[in-house]
């Protein structure tokens, strides 16, 4: 049973550190340069530049969603690791209670 207990603690880490990482996704999204309007000159070819313009608008909106849904996911890994955390807390503070009778008394 005692293993379990620690699988339990990893995966709130591992859990954690997601949360952790997907915020450091967000950080590195907001700070890329927006890509329209600035590359333009530099192809040469109208068509080529109408293309790139295209793309850099169709990434700029892209990476609004993506970076809005790693934010998401990012804020749920870190609420939900807190919540285990939690609740970990409260059973272990229960069994104490139930294996020391005079702790559970006191708490009443």
């Amino acid at each position: 049973m005692g293993d379990e207990g620690d699988h339990t603690r990893l995966d709130l880490e591992v859990i954690r550190e997601m949360g952790i990482g997907l915020s450091n996704v967000k950080k590195a999204f907001d700070g890329l340069d927006k890509l329209s309007g600035t590359y333009g000159d530099d192809f040469g070819n109208g068509d080529l530049a109408d293309k790139f313009e295209d793309f850099a608008k169709n990434w700029e909106l892209s990476r609004k969603k993506l970076t809005d849904e790693v934010d998401s996911l990012s804020k749920i890994a870190k609420a939900a690791a807190k919540a285990y955390e939690e609740i970990d807390h409260q059973l272990a503070e229960a069994i104490r209670g139930a294996k020391d009778p005079k702790t559970a008394k006191k708490g009443k």
